[in-house]
Parts: C-alpha cells; sequence; structure tokens
C-alpha cells in the first residue's frame, strides 16, 4: 500500500506559528495524526526535535517525513519561510495546501528588497502537488498574490480569508476583551444550491491577529476535510490555548499586573501587538486605566532598518518603554540600542535603557502598578540568548513568573 501524507505548509511574516499550531490541533480533534515543524518544535509523533530553523533542510525533512511514515501519522503542518523557499529546502516536500499569510518588512538583511522577499514567499504556491491556496486578501500583498495566482495556477483551488470584507471565510467580530474574543464566520459557498454557512467562533486570545490565524487554520482544514470540518474546527478553536511565546499571558493570583511575552521581533508584528494590548486593556473596566510598560529590543546582525521603525512603534503605543538587549549576536548591544532611540526620539514617548534584559524585566516589574501590563517583546518560547557568540539560558517567561 503507498503511503500517503497530507502536508500543509503556511508562510507569511506573522502569524505562521500560532496558525500552525491551530490547524494541527483542529486535524487532532479529527482523529488525524499531526506531525507538526516550524519555529517553536519540530514534533513527529512521539519523537521531539530541536528547531534549530523554523524550516530544516531537504536531509531532515526526508528523514521527518519518513518518520511519519513509520508511526502511521497522516497529516504534517509546517511553518514555510522564505529563507527556506529561497533556498529550496522544502523542494521535495509534496506540499497539498499552501497558506499566505501577510507580508511586513522583515529579513531585508537577506532578501534585499520586499519585491525579492514577496517573490520569494509566492514560491511556496508554485509546488506541483498543490490543491488548495488560502491567501489573506486584506493584506497588500495578499491581494496582489491572489489576482497574480488566478491567472498562473488555473489548476488550483482558492480560499480567501479577511476580517469585514468580501472572501471565502470571513470573520465578523462581536466582542473582544483581554481573555479572548468572539466572531461569526461567514462561509461563502460557490455551489448554487447550497446556502451560506455562517458559525459562531470564540477564541481565548484576543486581537485581530488571532482571528486571521484562526481563518486561516479553518480555510486549511476546510480545503482537506469539507463542510465536515468546520463544526470541528470550532470547537478546537474555542480550546486552544495559544501557542508558546505568542501573546502568552503570565499573571499572579495575588497581583492585579499582568505581562505578556510575544516573539513580535518585526515591526509588523510589535506594532499589532501593542494595538491589541491596547484595545483590550480601554475595554476592561478593570485594566483601562493601567499603563502599557513595553521592554523589547532587537536581534543583532540581522536588519538594521527596522530598528528606528519599531523604536518609534514602541515610542508612539506605550506609556513608557524600555529599550535594552534581545539577541544582539556579535554586534555591541549599545549600538543596536542607539539605532532603536533614533525612532523612539520624535515620539516624546518616556523611555529608559538598561542593556542587561533580566534587569530591564525587573525594572518593569517595580515600576508597575495594579492594572499594568508589562509587554516583553521580542522573545516569545527563545529560552536563551546571543552574546557576542555565546548562548546562555534565558527565558522572559520564567523571569516575568518569578518577578510577579
Amino acid at each position: 500500500m503507498t503511503y500517503v501524507i497530507w502536508i500543509f505548509g503556511i508562510t507569511g511574516t506573522n502569524g505562521k506559528t500560532t496558525t500552525a499550531y491551530m490547524t494541527a490541533d483542529i486535524l487532532k480533534r479529527s482523529g488525524k495524526e499531526c506531525a507538526l515543524i516550524g519555529t517553536v518544535t519540530h514534533k513527529i509523533g512521539n519523537k521531539t526535535y530541536e528547531a534549530i530553523n523554523t524550516t530544516p533542510g531537504k536531509e531532515t525533512l526526508r528523514e521527518y517525513i519518513k518518520e511519519a511514515e513509520t508511526q502511521n501519522i497522516d497529516t504534517m503542518v509546517m511553518e514555510v519561510s522564505s529563507h527556506a523557499l529561497s533556498q529550496g529546502r522544502a523542494d521535495d516536500v509534496p506540499i497539498k495546501y499552501a497558506a499566505f499569510m501577510n507580508l511586513t518588512r522583515d529579513h531585508l538583511d537577506y532578501h534585499k528588497s520586499m519585491e525579492e522577499y514577496y517573490l520569494t514567499k509566492k514560491k511556496l504556491f508554485d509546488f506541483k502537488t498543490l490543491d488548495a491556496a488560502i491567501i489573506n486578501i486584506d493584506d497588500v500583498y495578499g491581494r496582489r498574490l491572489f489576482s497574480e495566482l488566478k491567472e498562473e495556477r488555473k489548476d488550483i483551488r482558492f480560499f480567501t480569508i479577511s476580517i469585514g470584507g468580501d472572501a471565502d471565510f470571513t470573520a465578523f467580530i462581536k466582542k473582544e476583551g483581554f481573555w479572548g474574543s468572539e466572531f461569526d464566520v461567514r462561509k461563502r459557498t460557490k455551489a448554487s444550491d447550497e446556502d451560506e454557512i455562517t458559525e459562531k467562533f470564540s477564541l481565548m486570545r484576543p486581537g485581530r491577529h488571532h482571528i486571521y490565524d484562526a481563518l486561516a487554520a479553518l480555510a486549511l482544514t476546510f480545503a482537506y476535510g469539507g463542510r465536515d470540518e468546520i463544526g470541528i474546527a470550532r470547537e478546537a478553536l474555542a480550546e486552544f490555548a495559544g501557542a508558546p511565546g505568542r501573546f502568552e499571558i503570565i499573571t499572579n493570583e495575588n497581583s492585579s499586573i499582568a505581562a505578556i511575552c510575544d516573539y513580535a521581533h518585526t515591526p509588523d508584528a510589535l506594532e499589532n501587538l501593542l494595538m491589541t494590548v491596547k484595545e483590550v486593556r480601554d475595554a476592561d473596566e478593570n485594566m483601562r486605566h493601567g499603563r502599557i510598560i513595553t521592554v523589547f529590543g532587537c536581534g543583532g546582525d540581522r536588519d538594521r532598518g527596522k530598528r528606528p521603525v519599531m523604536g518609534k512603534i514602541a515610542g508612539q503605543l506605550s506609556d513608557y518603554t524600555i529599550i535594552t538587549s534581545d539577541n544582539p549576536r556579535s554586534e555591541d548591544p549599545l549600538d543596536i540600542i542607539a539605532e532603536i532611540e533614533e525612532g523612539i526620539y520624535g515620539t516624546h514617548g518616556e523611555y529608559t535603557v538598561i542593556t542587561d534584559r533580566r534587569s530591564a524585566l525587573a525594572k518593569a516589574a517595580a515600576l508597575a502598578r495594579p492594572g499594568d501590563i508589562i509587554v516583553a517583546a521580542g522573545k516569545g518560547h527563545e529560552t536563551y540568548q546571543i552574546i557576542a557568540g555565546q548562548k546562555k539560558h534565558f527565558d522572559d517567561r520564567e523571569i516575568l513568573r518569578e518577578l510577579l
């Protein structure tokens, strides 16, 4: 009997990890064994491997698929990075369903231009094994991709997603708060004898970005399993506890101070994160008078152009910012911080510089009053910090649990 594995590939600047976790949860709830490959972990059934790269190399991927066959795993969800697409790491993977989340500034140290970055991401939709493409048409590059692929790939199915727009899967937000959101999803059907499907959904994670992730996961699993997957997805998403280090909330039952750890390390991701925190804070009676205290830095040996942009965003959307180190790698942390400061100056936002990240988190905890929200951005799930080429254990979540 020939082994068949159904592979889901997800690309985009932001949202890949959460969408992958959501998709895997839906597939598992429908009774499937599902492997997961991405930024946080590479998990093939009962075996877990360190995620050195979001998308591993060709040989490793071949080994993962072979291991999936050994364990009789018939679905696999994988994040497909632009580096992997550029280097052809996934060329031998029979990707069946592909999702495009968004495209915003990142990795321009590698791709050199947004046009090159876009064209690299587009390669995910060149796979001859592809059956369906899921595209976020609220994103400007998503609209371009959909327009181009409709002419270039007449052999595949398309499912578009949107919040409040006109798509195959459209979400209409009904309620938002710090502990989650409720929204209706309208599924547009193409069959003349079928009415539109509208279902109520809920998430335990707040913010529009999580709704986009849920829509993509819903569309991916619908493309695979059809209409029956909608009810299964609704149940799975209602219980989805979040991906590690993605809007991960740290609280203490004896304290009314909350901390959020998030992997936001691009301008768009940081803006979305802080806008979400601001919106849910303002909507919560117990938090609307609290401050947003942001702790963040930027990675060394990476796109320098985003540093002042992220500084400006933090200064505009935070009540107080502590600029610190992320993973400086081979760069001097103070040089990175100076470039971030270039962006925060003009905002007149209150800020300070504390190079040592643990000390920066401790300062945030010391400053926080009841109702305040500490946002630790940039590292999310990471359990290490790289300084001067040395990798040491470091986990924002562990430290904040200790401090709070």
